[in-house]
Protein backbone atom coordinates (compact mmCIF):
# COMPACT_ATOMS: atom_id res chain seq x y z
CA UNK A 1 0.00 0.00 0.00
CA UNK A 2 2.82 2.33 0.94
CA UNK A 3 4.53 1.64 -2.40
CA UNK A 4 1.32 2.71 -4.22
CA UNK A 5 1.36 6.02 -2.37
CA UNK A 6 4.99 6.52 -3.36
CA UNK A 7 4.15 5.75 -6.99
CA UNK A 8 1.27 8.26 -7.09
CA UNK A 9 3.43 10.86 -5.32
CA UNK A 10 6.20 10.40 -7.90
CA UNK A 11 3.70 10.70 -10.78
CA UNK A 12 2.24 13.88 -9.21
CA UNK A 13 5.67 15.46 -8.81
CA UNK A 14 6.54 14.61 -12.42
CA UNK A 15 3.33 16.24 -13.69
CA UNK A 16 3.92 19.29 -11.50
CA UNK A 17 7.52 19.64 -12.78
CA UNK A 18 6.35 19.27 -16.40
CA UNK A 19 3.67 21.94 -15.90
CA UNK A 20 6.11 24.39 -14.25
CA UNK A 21 8.72 23.77 -16.95
CA UNK A 22 6.18 24.45 -19.71
CA UNK A 23 5.07 27.64 -17.94
CA UNK A 24 8.68 28.84 -17.74
CA UNK A 25 9.26 28.06 -21.42
CA UNK A 26 6.05 29.86 -22.34
CA UNK A 27 7.05 32.90 -20.25
CA UNK A 28 10.49 32.99 -21.87
CA UNK A 29 8.97 32.69 -25.35
CA UNK A 30 6.44 35.44 -24.61
CA UNK A 31 9.33 37.88 -24.15
CA UNK A 32 10.51 37.30 -27.70
CA UNK A 33 9.43 40.04 -30.09
CA UNK A 34 11.62 40.47 -33.19
CA UNK A 35 13.67 37.88 -35.07
CA UNK A 36 16.31 39.60 -37.21
CA UNK A 37 17.17 37.08 -39.94
CA UNK A 38 20.24 37.72 -42.07
CA UNK A 39 21.15 36.36 -45.50
CA UNK A 40 24.88 36.89 -46.07
CA UNK A 41 27.44 35.14 -48.26
CA UNK A 42 29.58 34.03 -45.29
CA UNK A 43 26.61 33.25 -43.00
CA UNK A 44 27.83 35.86 -40.50
CA UNK A 45 26.17 39.19 -39.51
CA UNK A 46 27.62 42.12 -41.47
CA UNK A 47 27.71 45.83 -40.56
CA UNK A 48 24.17 46.41 -41.82
CA UNK A 49 22.81 43.57 -39.70
CA UNK A 50 24.55 44.98 -36.61
CA UNK A 51 23.16 48.46 -37.39
CA UNK A 52 19.65 47.02 -37.77
CA UNK A 53 20.04 45.14 -34.50
CA UNK A 54 20.91 48.42 -32.72
CA UNK A 55 17.86 50.13 -34.25
CA UNK A 56 15.48 47.33 -33.26
CA UNK A 57 16.94 47.03 -29.76
CA UNK A 58 16.02 50.66 -29.13
CA UNK A 59 12.38 49.47 -29.36
CA UNK A 60 12.25 45.92 -28.07
CA UNK A 61 13.99 42.56 -27.63
CA UNK A 62 15.79 41.18 -30.70
CA UNK A 63 17.30 37.82 -31.61
CA UNK A 64 19.73 37.66 -34.53
CA UNK A 65 19.42 34.42 -36.53
CA UNK A 66 20.90 33.08 -39.77
CA UNK A 67 18.44 32.12 -42.55
CA UNK A 68 19.96 28.63 -42.42
CA UNK A 69 18.58 28.09 -38.91
CA UNK A 70 15.00 29.17 -39.64
CA UNK A 71 12.04 26.79 -39.52
CA UNK A 72 8.39 27.05 -38.48
CA UNK A 73 9.04 26.06 -34.86
CA UNK A 74 11.89 28.58 -34.58
CA UNK A 75 9.62 31.47 -35.64
CA UNK A 76 6.66 30.45 -33.49
CA UNK A 77 7.50 32.60 -30.40
CA UNK A 78 8.06 35.83 -32.37
CA UNK A 79 5.61 38.61 -33.15
CA UNK A 80 7.70 40.28 -35.85
CA UNK A 81 10.38 39.30 -38.36
CA UNK A 82 12.98 41.36 -40.26
CA UNK A 83 14.84 39.66 -43.11
CA UNK A 84 18.06 41.39 -44.20
CA UNK A 85 19.06 40.09 -47.65
CA UNK A 86 22.65 41.15 -48.31
CA UNK A 87 23.08 39.27 -51.61
CA UNK A 88 20.93 37.47 -54.22
CA UNK A 89 20.63 33.73 -53.60
CA UNK A 90 18.11 30.91 -53.53
CA UNK A 91 16.72 30.82 -49.99
CA UNK A 92 16.45 27.50 -48.08
CA UNK A 93 12.98 25.95 -48.76
CA UNK A 94 12.39 25.25 -45.05
CA UNK A 95 13.05 28.89 -44.09
CA UNK A 96 10.99 30.21 -47.02
CA UNK A 97 8.02 28.05 -46.09
CA UNK A 98 8.20 29.12 -42.43
CA UNK A 99 8.33 32.82 -43.36
CA UNK A 100 5.45 32.54 -45.85
CA UNK A 101 3.28 31.01 -43.10
CA UNK A 102 4.29 33.59 -40.46
CA UNK A 103 1.24 35.48 -39.10
CA UNK A 104 2.98 38.54 -37.63
CA UNK A 105 4.59 41.60 -39.22
CA UNK A 106 7.37 40.91 -41.73
CA UNK A 107 9.89 43.42 -43.15
CA UNK A 108 12.09 42.39 -46.09
CA UNK A 109 15.18 44.44 -46.96
CA UNK A 110 17.30 44.07 -50.09
CA UNK A 111 17.42 41.15 -52.51
CA UNK A 112 15.37 37.94 -52.95
CA UNK A 113 11.95 39.57 -52.42
CA UNK A 114 10.31 37.75 -55.37
CA UNK A 115 10.86 34.38 -53.66
CA UNK A 116 8.33 35.26 -50.94
CA UNK A 117 4.64 34.51 -51.57
CA UNK A 118 3.25 38.06 -50.92
CA UNK A 119 5.69 39.52 -53.47
CA UNK A 120 5.88 36.64 -55.95
CA UNK A 121 3.80 38.47 -58.58
CA UNK A 122 6.03 41.53 -58.58
CA UNK A 123 8.26 42.14 -61.61
CA UNK A 124 11.94 42.86 -61.85
CA UNK A 125 12.66 46.42 -62.98
CA UNK A 126 15.80 47.93 -64.50
CA UNK A 127 19.12 48.32 -62.69
CA UNK A 128 19.32 52.02 -61.81
CA UNK A 129 21.57 54.48 -60.02
CA UNK A 130 19.64 56.14 -57.21
CA UNK A 131 20.32 59.82 -56.55
CA UNK A 132 17.70 60.45 -53.86
CA UNK A 133 15.14 58.71 -51.65
CA UNK A 134 12.07 60.83 -51.22
CA UNK A 135 13.25 64.39 -50.65
CA UNK A 136 16.63 63.34 -49.27
CA UNK A 137 19.52 63.44 -51.77
CA UNK A 138 22.29 60.87 -51.56
CA UNK A 139 25.87 62.17 -51.50
CA UNK A 140 26.90 59.45 -53.94
CA UNK A 141 24.76 57.35 -56.35
CA UNK A 142 23.66 53.87 -55.23
CA UNK A 143 23.29 51.06 -57.79
CA UNK A 144 20.04 49.15 -57.22
CA UNK A 145 17.96 46.39 -58.87
CA UNK A 146 14.52 47.99 -58.93
CA UNK A 147 11.24 46.08 -58.49
CA UNK A 148 7.77 46.83 -59.86
CA UNK A 149 5.05 45.95 -57.30
CA UNK A 150 1.49 44.90 -58.11
CA UNK A 151 -1.43 47.34 -57.87
CA UNK A 152 -2.59 45.93 -54.50
CA UNK A 153 0.63 47.17 -52.87
CA UNK A 154 0.95 50.52 -51.10
CA UNK A 155 3.93 52.68 -52.10
CA UNK A 156 5.20 54.53 -49.03
CA UNK A 157 8.36 56.09 -50.46
CA UNK A 158 9.85 56.44 -53.93
CA UNK A 159 13.51 56.62 -54.94
CA UNK A 160 14.78 58.76 -57.80
CA UNK A 161 17.38 58.20 -60.49
CA UNK A 162 18.39 61.01 -62.85
CA UNK A 163 15.02 61.25 -64.62
CA UNK A 164 12.65 58.64 -63.14
CA UNK A 165 11.25 57.48 -59.80
CA UNK A 166 10.84 53.91 -58.55
CA UNK A 167 8.90 52.34 -55.64
CA UNK A 168 11.42 51.92 -52.83
CA UNK A 169 9.49 51.41 -49.56
CA UNK A 170 6.34 49.33 -50.08
CA UNK A 171 3.79 47.64 -47.84
CA UNK A 172 1.20 44.93 -48.43
CA UNK A 173 -0.97 43.89 -45.50
CA UNK A 174 1.42 42.86 -42.71
CA UNK A 175 4.38 42.60 -45.08
CA UNK A 176 6.72 45.47 -45.97
CA UNK A 177 9.67 45.90 -48.31
CA UNK A 178 12.67 48.27 -48.34
CA UNK A 179 14.73 48.22 -51.51
CA UNK A 180 18.14 48.80 -49.92
CA UNK A 181 19.44 49.57 -46.43
CA UNK A 182 21.44 52.73 -47.16
CA UNK A 183 22.78 53.54 -43.71
CA UNK A 184 24.62 56.78 -44.51
CA UNK A 185 24.03 60.49 -45.06
CA UNK A 186 20.88 61.64 -43.25
CA UNK A 187 19.25 58.21 -43.66
CA UNK A 188 20.94 56.87 -40.54
CA UNK A 189 18.63 59.27 -38.66
CA UNK A 190 15.49 58.30 -40.58
CA UNK A 191 15.55 54.49 -40.67
CA UNK A 192 14.63 53.95 -36.99
CA UNK A 193 11.30 55.80 -37.26
CA UNK A 194 10.45 54.20 -40.64
CA UNK A 195 11.28 50.67 -39.48
CA UNK A 196 9.37 51.17 -36.22
CA UNK A 197 6.28 52.29 -38.14
CA UNK A 198 6.42 49.45 -40.66
CA UNK A 199 6.63 46.87 -37.86
CA UNK A 200 4.04 48.66 -35.70
CA UNK A 201 6.47 48.88 -32.79
CA UNK A 202 5.51 51.05 -29.79
CA UNK A 203 7.56 54.24 -29.98
CA UNK A 204 9.84 54.92 -26.98
CA UNK A 205 9.49 58.46 -25.61
CA UNK A 206 12.73 58.89 -23.66
CA UNK A 207 16.17 59.93 -24.97
CA UNK A 208 19.02 59.34 -22.50
CA UNK A 209 21.52 62.20 -22.44
CA UNK A 210 24.83 63.23 -20.88
CA UNK A 211 27.19 66.23 -20.93
CA UNK A 212 30.98 65.98 -20.70
CA UNK A 213 33.31 68.89 -19.99
CA UNK A 214 36.21 68.15 -22.34
CA UNK A 215 39.75 69.50 -22.92
CA UNK A 216 40.74 69.66 -19.24
CA UNK A 217 44.53 69.65 -18.98
CA UNK A 218 47.39 71.54 -17.34
CA UNK A 219 46.67 74.65 -19.46
CA UNK A 220 43.01 74.87 -18.39
CA UNK A 221 41.92 78.13 -16.79
CA UNK A 222 40.73 77.09 -13.31
CA UNK A 223 38.41 80.07 -12.88
CA UNK A 224 36.64 79.39 -16.21
CA UNK A 225 36.24 75.74 -15.29
CA UNK A 226 34.78 76.64 -11.89
CA UNK A 227 32.23 78.95 -13.51
CA UNK A 228 31.16 76.28 -16.03
CA UNK A 229 30.83 73.59 -13.33
CA UNK A 230 28.88 75.98 -11.12
CA UNK A 231 26.63 76.95 -14.06
CA UNK A 232 25.55 73.36 -14.73
CA UNK A 233 25.32 72.60 -11.01
CA UNK A 234 22.94 75.50 -10.40
CA UNK A 235 20.75 74.26 -13.28
CA UNK A 236 20.69 70.74 -11.77
CA UNK A 237 22.23 69.21 -14.93
CA UNK A 238 24.68 66.34 -14.21
CA UNK A 239 28.08 66.57 -15.90
CA UNK A 240 31.24 64.51 -16.15
CA UNK A 241 34.79 65.86 -16.47
CA UNK A 242 37.17 64.47 -19.08
CA UNK A 243 40.77 64.94 -17.97
CA UNK A 244 44.03 64.68 -19.92
CA UNK A 245 46.62 64.13 -17.15
CA UNK A 246 49.67 64.40 -19.41
CA UNK A 247 49.16 66.90 -22.22
CA UNK A 248 51.43 66.79 -25.27
CA UNK A 249 51.76 70.18 -26.97
CA UNK A 250 52.48 69.40 -30.64
CA UNK A 251 53.65 72.94 -31.42
CA UNK A 252 56.03 73.22 -28.48
CA UNK A 253 57.02 69.53 -28.66
CA UNK A 254 56.69 69.42 -24.90
CA UNK A 255 54.61 67.50 -22.36
CA UNK A 256 52.74 69.17 -19.51
CA UNK A 257 51.63 67.34 -16.38
CA UNK A 258 48.48 68.13 -14.46
CA UNK A 259 50.41 68.75 -11.23
CA UNK A 260 52.23 71.64 -12.93
CA UNK A 261 48.96 73.55 -12.43
CA UNK A 262 48.58 73.15 -8.67
CA UNK A 263 45.34 75.17 -8.43
CA UNK A 264 43.71 73.03 -11.11
CA UNK A 265 44.83 69.76 -9.53
CA UNK A 266 43.53 70.90 -6.14
CA UNK A 267 40.16 71.88 -7.65
CA UNK A 268 39.78 68.53 -9.45
CA UNK A 269 40.60 66.68 -6.23
CA UNK A 270 37.88 68.73 -4.53
CA UNK A 271 35.37 67.75 -7.25
CA UNK A 272 36.33 64.10 -6.77
CA UNK A 273 35.46 64.42 -3.07
CA UNK A 274 32.12 65.98 -4.11
CA UNK A 275 31.37 62.82 -6.16
CA UNK A 276 31.71 64.31 -9.64
CA UNK A 277 32.42 61.57 -12.22
CA UNK A 278 35.72 61.65 -14.10
CA UNK A 279 36.51 60.38 -17.61
CA UNK A 280 40.04 59.58 -18.74
CA UNK A 281 41.01 61.11 -22.07
CA UNK A 282 42.92 58.55 -24.11
CA UNK A 283 45.96 59.57 -26.12
CA UNK A 284 47.92 57.94 -28.91
CA UNK A 285 51.21 59.13 -27.39
CA UNK A 286 50.69 58.38 -23.69
CA UNK A 287 49.82 54.78 -22.67
CA UNK A 288 46.38 54.51 -21.04
CA UNK A 289 47.71 52.67 -17.99
CA UNK A 290 50.30 55.38 -17.35
CA UNK A 291 47.61 58.09 -17.48
CA UNK A 292 45.37 56.05 -15.18
CA UNK A 293 48.19 55.50 -12.66
CA UNK A 294 48.98 59.21 -12.74
CA UNK A 295 45.43 60.22 -11.79
CA UNK A 296 44.74 57.61 -9.10
CA UNK A 297 48.02 58.41 -7.33
CA UNK A 298 46.64 61.96 -7.06
CA UNK A 299 43.30 60.74 -5.71
CA UNK A 300 41.30 61.29 -8.90
CA UNK A 301 39.49 58.12 -9.98
CA UNK A 302 38.21 57.96 -13.59
CA UNK A 303 35.58 55.29 -14.20
CA UNK A 304 35.02 55.77 -17.97
CA UNK A 305 37.43 56.35 -20.86
CA UNK A 306 37.00 58.45 -23.98
CA UNK A 307 38.30 55.97 -26.52
CA UNK A 308 38.88 52.25 -26.46
CA UNK A 309 40.70 50.35 -23.74
CA UNK A 310 40.30 46.87 -22.23
CA UNK A 311 40.99 48.40 -18.81
CA UNK A 312 37.59 50.13 -18.74
CA UNK A 313 34.12 48.55 -18.90
CA UNK A 314 32.57 51.87 -19.98
CA UNK A 315 33.83 53.96 -22.89
CA UNK A 316 32.73 57.06 -24.77
CA UNK A 317 33.22 56.79 -28.51
CA UNK A 318 32.84 59.38 -31.22
CA UNK A 319 33.26 59.49 -34.97
CA UNK A 320 31.16 56.38 -35.64
CA UNK A 321 27.51 56.24 -36.68
CA UNK A 322 26.25 54.74 -33.43
CA UNK A 323 23.16 56.53 -32.09
CA UNK A 324 22.34 54.29 -29.13
CA UNK A 325 23.81 52.98 -25.92
CA UNK A 326 25.21 49.56 -26.76
CA UNK A 327 26.87 46.61 -25.08
CA UNK A 328 29.77 44.86 -26.83
CA UNK A 329 31.74 42.06 -25.14
CA UNK A 330 30.45 43.07 -21.70
CA UNK A 331 31.53 46.68 -22.34
CA UNK A 332 29.11 49.63 -22.42
CA UNK A 333 29.56 52.11 -25.27
CA UNK A 334 28.31 55.68 -24.83
CA UNK A 335 28.30 57.34 -28.28
CA UNK A 336 29.21 61.04 -28.37
CA UNK A 337 26.47 61.93 -30.85
CA UNK A 338 26.55 65.74 -30.68
CA UNK A 339 29.54 67.77 -31.86
CA UNK A 340 31.44 70.22 -29.71
CA UNK A 341 30.42 73.87 -29.32
CA UNK A 342 32.53 76.02 -31.64
CA UNK A 343 33.12 79.45 -30.09
CA UNK A 344 34.52 80.80 -33.40
CA UNK A 345 31.14 80.32 -35.11
CA UNK A 346 28.78 83.29 -35.36
CA UNK A 347 26.05 81.12 -33.79
CA UNK A 348 28.03 78.62 -31.66
CA UNK A 349 24.99 76.70 -30.38
CA UNK A 350 23.13 76.48 -33.71
CA UNK A 351 24.98 73.39 -35.11
CA UNK A 352 24.52 71.64 -31.73
CA UNK A 353 20.79 72.41 -31.73
CA UNK A 354 20.47 71.15 -35.33
CA UNK A 355 22.15 67.86 -34.43
CA UNK A 356 19.95 67.41 -31.35
CA UNK A 357 16.83 68.08 -33.48
CA UNK A 358 17.92 65.30 -35.87
CA UNK A 359 18.60 62.91 -32.99
CA UNK A 360 15.18 63.56 -31.45
CA UNK A 361 13.64 62.07 -34.60
CA UNK A 362 15.46 58.81 -33.85
CA UNK A 363 13.53 56.89 -31.14
CA UNK A 364 15.63 56.25 -28.01
CA UNK A 365 18.79 57.79 -29.48
CA UNK A 366 21.35 59.05 -26.98
CA UNK A 367 22.13 62.77 -26.73
CA UNK A 368 25.86 62.99 -25.89
CA UNK A 369 27.11 66.59 -25.70
CA UNK A 370 30.65 67.98 -25.44
CA UNK A 371 31.26 71.28 -23.64
CA UNK A 372 34.94 72.33 -23.94
CA UNK A 373 36.44 73.59 -20.68
CA UNK A 374 38.16 76.49 -22.47
CA UNK A 375 34.76 78.09 -23.14
CA UNK A 376 33.38 80.43 -20.55
CA UNK A 377 30.06 79.83 -18.80
CA UNK A 378 28.09 82.20 -21.06
CA UNK A 379 26.80 79.32 -23.23
CA UNK A 380 25.57 77.21 -20.31
CA UNK A 381 22.34 79.09 -19.74
CA UNK A 382 21.32 79.10 -23.43
CA UNK A 383 22.20 75.42 -23.84
CA UNK A 384 20.25 74.36 -20.75
CA UNK A 385 17.27 76.53 -21.78
CA UNK A 386 17.19 74.79 -25.18
CA UNK A 387 17.49 71.33 -23.60
CA UNK A 388 14.62 72.05 -21.21
CA UNK A 389 12.38 72.69 -24.21
CA UNK A 390 12.69 68.93 -24.83
CA UNK A 391 11.52 67.11 -21.68
CA UNK A 392 11.97 63.76 -23.45
CA UNK A 393 15.75 64.13 -22.88
CA UNK A 394 16.63 62.60 -19.52
CA UNK A 395 20.20 63.29 -18.44
CA UNK A 396 21.94 60.58 -16.44
CA UNK A 397 24.85 60.90 -14.02
CA UNK A 398 27.86 58.70 -14.78
CA UNK A 399 28.43 58.52 -11.02
CA UNK A 400 25.20 56.50 -10.75
CA UNK A 401 26.10 53.88 -13.37
CA UNK A 402 27.82 50.54 -12.81
CA UNK A 403 31.46 50.86 -13.88
CA UNK A 404 34.66 48.89 -13.46
CA UNK A 405 38.32 49.70 -14.10
CA UNK A 406 41.00 47.03 -13.78
CA UNK A 407 44.72 47.30 -14.43
CA UNK A 408 47.86 45.75 -12.94
CA UNK A 409 47.91 48.18 -10.02
CA UNK A 410 44.40 49.72 -10.00
CA UNK A 411 40.93 48.35 -9.29
CA UNK A 412 37.91 50.68 -9.24
CA UNK A 413 34.41 49.24 -8.86
CA UNK A 414 31.43 51.60 -8.85
CA UNK A 415 27.84 50.59 -8.16
CA UNK A 416 24.60 52.26 -9.28
CA UNK A 417 24.39 54.22 -6.01
CA UNK A 418 27.74 55.87 -6.73
CA UNK A 419 29.76 53.98 -4.12
CA UNK A 420 33.33 53.39 -5.28
CA UNK A 421 35.52 50.55 -4.03
CA UNK A 422 39.16 51.35 -4.80
CA UNK A 423 42.21 49.12 -4.41
CA UNK A 424 45.73 50.28 -5.33
CA UNK A 425 48.65 47.86 -5.29
CA UNK A 426 51.67 50.01 -6.20
CA UNK A 427 54.94 48.94 -4.56
CA UNK A 428 57.33 51.60 -3.22
CA UNK A 429 59.66 50.88 -6.13
CA UNK A 430 56.85 51.37 -8.64
CA UNK A 431 55.81 54.64 -7.00
CA UNK A 432 59.42 55.82 -7.17
CA UNK A 433 59.69 54.81 -10.83
CA UNK A 434 56.44 56.66 -11.70
CA UNK A 435 57.68 59.74 -9.86
CA UNK A 436 61.00 59.54 -11.71
CA UNK A 437 59.23 59.26 -15.09
CA UNK A 438 57.19 62.37 -14.30
CA UNK A 439 59.82 64.53 -12.51
CA UNK A 440 63.29 63.18 -13.36
CA UNK A 441 65.23 66.42 -12.82
CA UNK A 442 63.47 67.17 -9.55
CA UNK A 443 64.21 63.69 -8.23
CA UNK A 444 67.85 63.87 -9.39
CA UNK A 445 68.25 67.17 -7.51
CA UNK A 446 66.67 65.65 -4.39
CA UNK A 447 68.99 62.64 -4.75
CA UNK A 448 72.00 64.96 -4.97
CA UNK A 449 70.78 66.85 -1.90
CA UNK A 450 70.37 63.56 -0.07
CA UNK A 451 73.85 62.31 -1.10
CA UNK A 452 75.54 65.59 -0.12
CA UNK A 453 73.61 65.66 3.18
CA UNK A 454 74.65 62.07 3.84
CA UNK A 455 78.32 62.84 3.21
CA UNK A 456 78.14 65.95 5.41
CA UNK A 457 76.48 63.94 8.16
CA UNK A 458 79.07 61.15 7.87
CA UNK A 459 81.87 63.71 7.90
CA UNK A 460 80.40 65.39 10.99
CA UNK A 461 80.01 62.05 12.78
CA UNK A 462 83.55 60.99 11.82
CA UNK A 463 85.00 64.31 13.01
CA UNK A 464 83.05 64.18 16.24
CA UNK A 465 84.14 60.60 16.88
CA UNK A 466 87.78 61.49 16.16
CA UNK A 467 87.63 64.42 18.60
CA UNK A 468 86.10 62.24 21.30
CA UNK A 469 88.79 59.57 20.76
CA UNK A 470 91.61 62.14 20.91
CA UNK A 471 90.23 63.73 24.08
CA UNK A 472 89.92 60.34 25.72
CA UNK A 473 93.51 59.42 24.75
CA UNK A 474 94.81 62.79 25.99
CA UNK A 475 93.02 62.31 29.31
CA UNK A 476 94.51 58.83 29.74
CA UNK A 477 98.04 60.13 28.98
CA UNK A 478 97.70 62.89 31.56
CA UNK A 479 96.48 60.38 34.11
CA UNK A 480 99.44 58.09 33.39
CA UNK A 481 102.04 60.86 33.59
CA UNK A 482 100.39 61.91 36.82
Amino acid sequence: MRSNYRLWFAIGMLCFYTFINQELVFAADSDKDVALIYVTSNQQPNEDVIALQAILQSYTSVDVVSIEDINKQKLQPYKRVVVMNAYPTKLPPQALSALNQFKGFVLLIGDNALQFAPFSKWQEGPVVELRAIGEESLHSPVRWNSLLPTDDSKIIQRALSVNQSYPFIISKDKWSFIGEFINKDTWSYQWPAIIGELLQLPKPQIHPGYIVLTDINMKTDVQKLKEVVMGFSEKKIPIALEVTPIFMDEHEKKSYHLHDNKKLLSYLQQLQKENYPFILSSSTTIPTERSLDYLVLRKIYPTVINGDSPLFKGSIQQGNQQLYLSKIDNRIIYPMTVGSIDSTDNLPLYPVQQEIDRLLKVPSSIIGIQYPAYLNASYVEDLVAYLREHPQIEFFDFRHTKQQVTSENVSIVQDEKGKQTIHLSFSNLERLKISFDERPFELILWALVFIVSLFVTLFFISTLRLRITLRKRLFEERKTNG
